[in-house]
């Protein structure tokens, strides 16, 4: 029987920090403007592809549009 527990806001933040510090090393090693880019676009592929194969395509869609519209908000 497993046992679930409830994860927190403080739980999750503390992992995805965890789990950012290799991402956040490579992007500190970039030597210019163009390697930065690079590195962005892709990022921006890879978590395109986990989140279709994860949640699917119509829920990444989604996903994209509310964050682009979230952003549009709080410019």
């Amino acid at each position: 029987m497993a046992i679930s527990r409830k994860i927190s806001n403080d739980d999750v933040a503390e992992r995805m920090k965890e789990l950012m510090e290799p991402i956040d090393q490579q992007i500190m090693m970039t030597d210019d403007r163009s390697d930065l880019l690079m590195i962005a676009c892709a990022m921006l592929h890879r978590a395109k592809d986990i989140f279709d194969n994860e949640l699917g395509r119509r829920a990444t869609e989604q996903l994209f549009v509310r964050a682009i519209v979230d952003s549009n908000e709080h410019s």
